[in-house]
């Protein structure tokens, strides 16, 4: 890992040369500023007396790891599922919680993917304050993971102020299955075979075709839907393990952000990202820790046509799709159990 961050300091030798010559031949300043900033959580500006750095300097070397650790890893570590990916991904699914299909689960909640901006201009306080969760301005992280814990997608940037409908109509997350550059890999699930995988969400979401919700108040006597909901939301608290993993990690993100500027907040919590996905393969914990290049979809690649995409959209929208895909759901683990 801290080969990596050298890496990300040497990244850039027009940044370099304009650096004061004690940081210019001496690099390991800029990693340990790194690591104290999100590793230990302390501000940037903290250690100027230490490093013997001003604090503009110290802050101008963090946005420029951020910016050159998502330059150069992002593309890896932030990647959408591939094909090899996705069969994986089924396979493990299905083997640790019997959900066919399963691509991974989905959580927009703010009590654990929000991060408090306490740095917010005063202007902008009212957007980022929720009213349920506290007077203090908040920044909405919406992610996906797997078992494995694994961050497959990431939005962040949301204000504070919308829920998780809201957020989940601003997030690009089904750009990719609309304009055809998504892996869409088939599966069965009770005999009936479905175009694409889906997601595991609680019982806010919208009843859409891709996401696959709980049900809120089973009959005591219907043990099959008692059985869906107990598997459902006990598969659930993947994404809840990957944010609380997040925040045990990188202390940054579990105190209010001192950021004055939004872009640079944004940044810190893609680079977190970024590094949680690479330790959960360097440790050998992810499902599909090789990236095939070759199999990403390429900027030339063929893109469905409106007629196409009205069609894609219309699925993605269709409320029957959705029921009966967790009503097969329902039967395929009260058959297996």
């Amino acid at each position: 890992m801290l080969a990596h961050l050298h890496k990300a300091a040497r990244y850039g030798g027009e940044f370099t040369t304009n650096l004061p010559r004690k940081i210019r031949h001496f690099r390991v300043a800029k990693v340990h500023i790194f690591n104290s900033s999100i590793g230990i959580g302390v501000h940037a500006g903290f250690l100027d007396e230490y490093m013997q750095i001003s604090d503009g300097i110290s802050h101008t070397a963090l946005d420029h790891s951020f910016q050159s650790v998502m330059q150069i890893y992002r593309l890896e570590f932030l990647r959408k599922p591939t094909v090899t990916d996705v069969e994986k991904l089924y396979l493990c699914h299905e083997e640790k919680h019997e959900f066919s299909g399963m691509l991974g689960s989905l959580n927009c909640t703010p009590n654990c993917t929000d991060w408090e901006w306490f740095g917010c201009p005063y202007a902008y306080k009212a957007q980022y304050v929720r009213r349920d969760h506290g007077p203090n301005p908040i920044i909405l992280l919406e992610a996906i993971a797997s078992q494995d814990l694994w961050i497959w997608h990431v939005f962040f940037g949301a204000s504070g102020s919308n829920n998780d409908i809201n957020v989940l109509y601003q997030s690009p997350l089904f750009n990719d299955l609309k304009t055809g550059r998504a892996s869409e890999i088939s599966f069965v699930a009770n005999g009936v075979t479905y175009r694409s995988g889906y997601y595991l969400v609680d019982g806010v979401y919208p009843k859409l075709a891709p996401l696959v919700k709980t049900i809120a108040e089973p009959s005591d006597d219907d043990h099959k839907r008692i059985l869906y909901k107990q598997k459902q939301e006990s598969a659930r608290k993947d994404v809840e393990r990957a944010f609380g993993v997040l925040k045990k990690k990188w202390a940054t993100l579990a105190n209010p952000s001192r950021a004055l500027k939004k872009e640079r907040i944004i940044n810190m919590m893609y680079t977190c990202i970024i590094l949680h996905n690479m330790i959960r393969k360097f440790k050998k914990y992810a499902i599909s820790p090789k990236w095939f290049l070759k199999e990403a979809h390429q900027p030339d690649d063929p893109f469905r046509n409106e007629k196409q995409v009205q069609q894609v959209m219309s699925w993605i929208r269709s409320s029957q799709a959705h029921q009966n895909l967790r009503h097969d759901l329902i039967k395929h683990l009260s058959r297996n159990a």
